[in-house]
Parts: C-alpha cells; structure tokens; sequence
C-alpha cells in the first residue's frame, strides 16, 4: 500500500499532463486505446467501476470514480474508459484535423 500511494502522489506531481481548459478532449474505452495517436491522462471507472492494468500495475477503479495517472501500457479493463488529449496537441503539430 505504501509503495503505491508513493507512485500515485509522484505521479501527480510529477506527471500531470494538463488538460485543455480543464476538459478532456478524448474519451475511449480502455479495451481499444490508440497509444500512438492519444496521451491519456486519466482512468474513469464507468457506472459499475472496473479492474485494470496500467504501466504493469493492476488497478481498481470504483464506479464513477477517476485516477489521475500518465498511461503508458494498457490491458484489460472492462468497463473502464481512457480520458486525454491528441497526441499532435501536445507535440505542436502544424496539421489541424
């Protein structure tokens, strides 16, 4: 317990990617995220909350709740959707979709 309330609170302070006005501008379901085109930032446990795994680490996520955390890998999670931002917004692409 204490060697994740470290990692949750490092990466809070030390990874926070920030949100557009404060609003997410990408939400999927965590079963089919697309790493390469999207930063996620955030994982909403849906209405019934949901298990998953992210950066190697299983996690609970409870019913309407969110986790503040940088994904980087991401497996399983029934039920679990990925909030974040496209990936060309925050590496400054010149190209509008």
């Amino acid at each position: 317990m204490g060697a994740f309330l470290f990692l949750k609170i490092f990466i809070r302070k030390e990874f926070k990617m920030a949100n557009l006005n404060d609003i997410n501008s990408v939400i999927v379901p965590a079963q089919s995220p697309n790493l390469t085109a999207h930063t996620y930032n955030e994982i909403y446990g849906g209405s019934a909350g949901c298990t998953i795994t992210v950066n190697g680490v299983s996690v609970s996520v409870g019913a309407s709740s969110s986790i503040n955390i940088w994904v980087r890998t991401v497996s399983g999670g029934n039920g679990c959707f990925l909030l974040g931002e496209r990936q060309d917004v925050f590496q400054g692409s010149r190209i509008v979709m």
